[in-house]
């Protein structure tokens, strides 16, 4: 069976997982086979661009492991994404600035620190995503630099992949996964259908998805 839910928009399509069947360790095989295809085509995409090299390299190392390091995958993402981060402030609209976005740059914060991750904040966050599927309304809203929004737009989902497996990490709640999945769903219809610009960030947020998910199933089926 082939994944659907990273191939149809999920903006326009809503109610896609809501009544979604269940087809058992079929659509696990599926799952893993479409994370794996794309963190396998976006790493030859790395791969010819000189300034990526080191991820490239990086990505190429952890892929050929038995063992992917978690830590390993946070502690890259986590550095990327904070080179942006400081960025982004620079030219958002403090005026304007949406709320969502505002916990998200809050959550970021506390995440990179390692300081405690506000439930309310983080379920906010969760609704949000589940009922509109992005947070690309927000994000507009937020930015006065309107030429560097779709680089914005990708890395606010980015923070918030970040965000969300932390939580997970933390809570061992299937919502938070669920969550996340549907996130990366999202990311890489994208990857599919845009001109995708932080294909780097993609690959790490897809690794530490898998690498979740591997515990997941090591815990409840052994090694």
């Amino acid at each position: 069976m082939n994944y659907k839910y990273s191939t149809i928009n999920p903006v326009t399509n809503r109610t896609l997982y809501m009544y979604s069947g269940y087809y058992g360790t079929e659509f696990i095989k599926a799952y893993k086979k479409n994370r794996t295809q794309v963190i396998q085509e976006s790493h030859k995409i790395l791969e010819k661009l000189k300034d990526k090299k080191e991820f490239a390299d990086l990505i190429s190392k952890l892929l050929v492991q038995n063992q992917c390091d978690k830590e390993e995958i946070i502690d890259v993402f986590t550095n990327i994404l904070k080179i942006k981060f400081n960025i982004f402030q620079k030219q958002s609209s403090k005026s304007t600035l949406n709320n969502i976005i505002n916990d998200i740059d809050f959550l970021f914060i506390k995440v990179i620190n390692d300081e405690i991750i506000e439930k309310p904040r983080i379920d906010n966050l969760v609704k949000r995503f589940e009922i509109k599927k992005s947070f690309s309304v927000d994000t507009e809203e937020s930015f006065i630099a309107k030429s560097y929004y779709n680089d914005i737009n990708e890395t606010y989902h980015l923070f918030y992949s970040l965000i969300i497996s932390k939580y997970f990490i933390l809570s061992k709640s299937f919502k938070y996964l669920s969550n996340l999945l549907k996130l990366n769903d999202f990311l890489i219809y994208k990857f599919y259908n845009k001109n995708f610009l932080n294909i780097d960030l993609l690959v790490f947020s897809l690794l530490l998805e898998l690498k979740l998910f591997k515990e997941i199933e090591e815990d409840m089926l052994g090694n």
